[in-house]
């Protein structure tokens, strides 16, 4: 599958952040918007942008302020300010305080799109190595060695986390025990086939509602196992 890269974009101004998310989308970018300043600091981990653009003026905190938090959590992150305030001593302010491009308004979505590819090329991280996935509310970054279900962080060993993964890759095929073995465990494994089924009943006991009715890990009979879509993707 194709591993798009992230935006993140903070700005309380709807129709800007509408137009940025159709073109940003359109060039192939996944989008994530927050329209206050705490909802991107809040939101900032379970995000994992590969990149951020915020505005100067937000409700409840300054750009240059959510800019230093920011950039103390992430420090490679590339961050480009989007603001109205074109004075120098302003412009100075805003990369001070730790963004690494300053575009003032209005502005041209070429030029944006510019300056991005470049943030974004002397980063390095144009492009991602590992896995993202989501199925319904069910979501996995394999960089990030994270996963989220209905908002909640699951804690997964190495082991389920690549089983997870190849059951995402496939949802909604029936894939057999002997499948998992080979793209899980390797197909040089000469150990119990049943550790295919312990691993099965510990992921459902970290995500299923109720464990012994499973309805995101389903058991086909004599055939093996589905991950099925659950709730809405996000």
């Amino acid at each position: 599958m194709t591993v798009k890269t992230r935006i993140m974009v903070v700005d309380d101004d709807e129709t800007i952040v509408d137009t940025l998310t159709f073109n940003f989308r359109r060039a192939g970018f996944e989008v994530i918007s927050f329209n206050r300043a705490l909802a991107a600091v809040s939101g900032f981990t379970e995000a994992n942008p590969d990149l951020v653009m915020l505005d100067w003026m937000m409700p409840d905190m300054k750009g240059p302020d959510l800019c230093a938090i920011l950039r103390e959590q992430a420090p490679e992150l590339p961050i480009l300010m989007l603001t109205g305030r074109s004075a120098p001593t302003d412009i100075a302010h805003g990369l001070s305080s730790g963004a690494d491009d300053y575009l003032v308004k209005p502005f041209s979505m070429v030029e944006l799109m510019a300056r991005i590819e470049a943030l974004l090329r002397r980063s390095g991280k144009k492009k991602r190595s590992g896995a993202r996935l989501s199925v319904g509310a069910l979501s996995l970054d394999e960089d990030a060695r994270k996963v989220v279900f209905s908002g909640r962080n699951i804690d997964l060993s190495p082991r389920e986390f690549a089983l997870l993964k190849v059951l995402m890759q496939n949802a909604g095929k029936v894939l057999t025990t002997d499948v998992l073995l080979d793209k899980v465990w390797g197909t040089d494994f000469d150990g119990d086939v049943k550790t295919v089924a312990v691993h099965i009943r510990w992921l459902r006991q970290k995500l299923e509602e109720d464990p012994k009715e499973p309805k995101l890990l389903e058991t086909v009979h004599r055939s093996g196992y589905r991950l099925n879509q659950l709730g809405e993707d996000k």
